[in-house]
């Protein structure tokens, strides 16, 4: 069954918001792609330090000094795994939203293609 100009144009609308969604999907990744890296330099700074080696933490935008620097990085490979799951439900999320997309840019390609021979064929 062909679709009306009108349903062509509704599924062109759901594509580009499936478009947009991506490109946020896409940003969110890269940010916490960002998080993620910065996290590890810092255990890794963290771990080549000496035990006597005072370590400050941000918070806000002030540096407190850290008592138990154990408790930090406790604390810090936490958020790393908690980024790491995000990360991973986001590029799922991402792979359905492509899937999605691809689907319906085939629909309307065969779609437009349909109209365009209708309307070849009518002239």
């Amino acid at each position: 069954m062909s679709m009306s100009q009108e349903d062509v144009q509704n599924e062109i609308v759901k594509a580009q918001q499936l478009q947009q969604q991506l490109q946020m999907i896409m940003s969110q990744k890269q940010q916490l792609k960002e998080k993620t890296e910065d996290l590890e330099r810092a255990l890794d700074e963290l771990s080549r330090l000496d035990e006597d080696t005072p370590v400050y933490k941000e918070i806000g935008e002030i540096l407190v000094k850290v008592e138990d620097k154990e408790e930090m990085i406790e604390e810090m490979e936490e958020k790393k795994e908690s980024a790491d799951v995000r990360l991973k439900s986001l590029k799922s999320k991402e792979e359905k939203l492509q899937d999605q997309f691809q689907e319906l840019q085939e629909k309307l390609s065969q779609q437009m293609g349909a109209m365009q021979q209708g309307q070849a064929g009518g002239a």
